[in-house]
């Protein structure tokens, strides 16, 4: 599903150059579930985003889904990232002025759902993550864990084959967490391929393989557990 090849990405700050991945060569199947673990400033943020078609890179190859995204207009990256990458975030990124069904509905409407379907669809996912109570409350009105559930319903009620999650427990106390982390075996079980962001090595071994990466540098690739 994934396949990079010798990567590269560097940013530019006037006349300083930090290059933040260096030939980073990864391959991910479908239906896996990975942690990328690494500490602060180690560049699995910024290759997830490139995974998820979030930022572009210098050099190299990547292919998600066989799709060549180096070719890939800034049009069609939106595409992908609509119709087949689903982002799971730390600091949850819900729209306050939205409820839950509403948030949950947004990548349905962006795909031209019917407004019918698609709230009828976003309101059977939040019944089955176990938040049928809360459809109409806004994210000021929710717990930590209600608000990363909504976050998971929302990244995947387009059915997205990749699921991308960046610290989906930094947030959370140690038991919400665990509840969020089973979510995501669930999604895997389900069929998805799941990429877990981590710090924690403790998180990371939720996951069948671990990736690790530091400086830039994907340095090993082994099984969690």
């Amino acid at each position: 599903m994934v396949e990079i090849e010798s990567l590269y990405k560097s940013y530019s700050n006037g006349l300083n150059v930090t290059e933040v991945l260096h030939d980073v060569s990864l391959g991910i199947s479908a239906g896996e579930f990975v942690s990328i673990m690494g500490p602060s400033g180690s560049g699995k943020s910024t290759l997830m985003n490139i995974i998820g078609c979030l930022d572009r890179f210098d050099r190299g190859s990547y292919h998600l889904e066989g799709l060549d995204i180096a070719e890939a207009s800034d049009n069609r990256l939106a595409e992908i990232r609509n119709m087949h990458v689903g982002f799971v975030f730390q600091s949850f990124n819900l729209l306050p002025q939205y409820n839950a069904v509403e948030n949950v509905e947004l990548p349905l409407l962006y795909a031209d759902e019917t407004p019918r379907a698609a709230r009828q669809k976003a309101g059977e996912l939040l019944e089955f993550l176990g938040l049928g109570h809360r459809l109409n409350h806004k994210p000021c009105q929710l717990s930590g864990g209600e608000k990363q559930r909504v976050a998971i319903a929302r990244a995947v009620v387009n059915s997205p084959s990749l699921v991308l999650a960046d610290e989906p427990t930094g947030s959370l106390d140690s038991k919400t967490g665990s509840e969020v982390l089973e979510m995501f075996r669930k999604l895997n079980e389900a069929g998805k391929t799941v990429i877990l962001v981590t710090h924690s090595r403790e998180i990371a071994e939720e996951a069948q393989r671990i990736v690790h990466i530091k400086d830039g540098v994907v340095s090993e690739a082994s099984h969690a557990g």
